[in-house]
């Protein structure tokens, strides 16, 4: 489907090459008549019947149009990192970012020079959160340069996934941040040590608990939220394992027709989170603890010994026993059936900052990368809190370890209401294309001097316009950026 400007403006060609045919004007003339009138068909000259008519507004309806006239920057596009620039305007609508940014700058003992991303990141956000009635265009050179010394081998001037590149931009950040509050072996500190999936190996002493609440301050910025991975088994009710591990986004996929790579009509948001997070059964999975209860009643149909039977029921039915290796159990029969082992994720931590990526690359049955088109529904305040909760038996945000990791998860991680600050949508296939976002700028209400309201920006590298809610909300989104209310 043509976007109607689009078309408008091929009508506007088409007429004004047959005038030039029929009067011989100039090809100067003609593109300076077509240049003006699709200008005016943008709205560009929006006071343009004011200038003819000679009349004028009251000051009221003038203070009101200076209002709506008000832009923010956008940004150049030094060869193709339209990902980029998405990426860096939606990170300048997340607040927490940009105090995290400037928190991390006032509390470093060392020079800028240590920080040069840090720094470079934060004075471009909050360039780009000044706005003003004229149009203007920052330039995304500095964070680019600072950026290459962590990422040499992704290229910035190439067309990249916008995904991947925030991932890269927070990635960059934490390995520069943390190079300067690197515990040493003097401090405390040492005596702690994390594995990747969180398991915490020695705890932390009390005298280091003010250095560990600061580390993790640091370590963890306002996109890193915790995701629990519970394995059970439903047959026995027993937990066999339980899992932490960071997460800046949450890859969700959105509900396909059978064989096809449309995206179901009405999916919505909520419908992608209970997808991902929903329990699923594991195939082929061996419950130990279901064995050693087979084990009993197979041994006492077998008459076997009472030491043997004994030492069945007292073995704590671990993987490591060496209850297998008895002699009347080598011919024990055994099914997998006999236990219902479910696996199932649950958001243990909620971050400050919540990044959806939006799935929107499958293969097909060639084998070939397609985009899944179709509308996804999200909405302009999420609550996430639905989906902390575990349906097979475990609260993880409850389990002791969960609460040893954050100690302050009691106070702080019960809400989990959302709202909307950004969306990214791409055009084109995967691969190539082309991105723009959607932003949104709070500023002070008309009718409530104490009070905020949001205003929304569609911006495309430096072109910026003003959009309506319903517009944002009939994106094709890509990437959804939330902040917790």
């Amino acid at each position: 489907m043509v976007p109607r400007r689009v078309s408008d403006t091929k009508a506007i060609v088409r007429i004004l090459t047959q005038t030039f045919r029929a009067s011989q004007l100039s090809v100067a003339s003609l593109l300076g008549v077509a240049g003006f009138l699709y200008a005016l068909k943008s709205g560009r000259f929006r006071n343009l019947n004011l200038l003819f008519s000679g009349t004028r507004q009251d000051d009221e309806d003038d203070d009101d149009d200076d209002d709506d006239a008000m832009l923010v920057p956008g940004l150049q596009n030094l060869g193709n990192n339209c990902f980029l620039n998405v990426i860096l305007q939606a990170l300048a609508s997340c607040k927490d970012f940009r105090s995290y940014l400037q928190w991390v700058l006032d509390d470093a003992s060392e020079t800028d020079e240590q920080f040069p991303l840090t720094l470079a990141l934060s004075d471009l956000l909050q360039e780009l959160c000044t706005a003003g009635r004229r149009q203007s265009v920052s330039s995304p050179r500095q964070v680019m340069l600072a950026l290459t010394h962590y990422v040499r081998n992704f290229n910035l001037t190439c067309q990249q996934d916008a995904a991947e590149a925030l991932l890269h931009l927070i990635s960059s950040l934490q390995e520069e941040i943390v190079v300067c509050y690197r515990p040493t072996k003097t401090s405390n500190l040492s005596d702690i040590m994390f594995s990747r999936n969180l398991r915490m190996v020695a705890a932390p002493s009390e005298e280091g608990l003010n250095d560990l609440k600061r580390w993790h301050k640091h370590l963890r910025g306002p996109f890193d939220g915790i995701l629990g991975s519970t394995l059970m088994c439903r047959t026995c009710s027993s937990q066999i394992s339980l899992e932490f591990q960071f997460f800046h986004t949450l890859p969700l996929s959105p509900l396909l027709y059978s064989g096809s790579s449309n995206i179901v009509l009405g999916c919505t948001l909520e419908n992608c989170l209970k997808k991902f997070l929903g329990a699923e059964k594991v195939e082929n999975y061996f419950c130990h603890r279901c064995w050693h209860v087979a084990a009993v009643k197979y041994s006492s149909a077998m008459r076997a010994a009472e030491t043997d039977i004994e030492k069945i029921k007292n073995c704590g039915g671990d993987d490591k026993c060496d209850c297998k290796a008895s002699h009347h159990l080598q011919r024990m029969p055994w099914s997998n059936s006999y236990s219902f082992i479910l696996k199932q994720l649950t958001i243990a931590r909620f971050p400050k900052l919540l990044c959806v990526q939006v799935q929107r690359a499958s293969l097909n049955m060639f084998g070939e990368s397609v985009k899944l088109s179709g509308h996804v529904a999200f909405p302009l305040v999420l609550d996430l809190s639905l989906f902390s909760q575990s349906s097979i038996g475990l609260n993880i945000e409850k389990n002791e370890v969960s609460q040893y990791l954050n100690p302050e998860a009691s106070s702080r991680n019960h809400g989990g209401m959302y709202r909307l600050v950004t969306v990214v949508e791409h055009f084109g296939m995967t691969g190539s294309g082309h991105y723009t976002v959607y932003r949104s700028v709070r500023v002070a209400s008309q009718e409530d001097a104490d009070c905020e309201e949001s205003r929304w920006f569609s911006i495309s590298d430096s072109e910026v316009g003003r959009v309506s809610e319903s517009d944002v909300l009939g994106a094709e989104a890509s990437l959804l950026f939330y902040e917790k209310l």
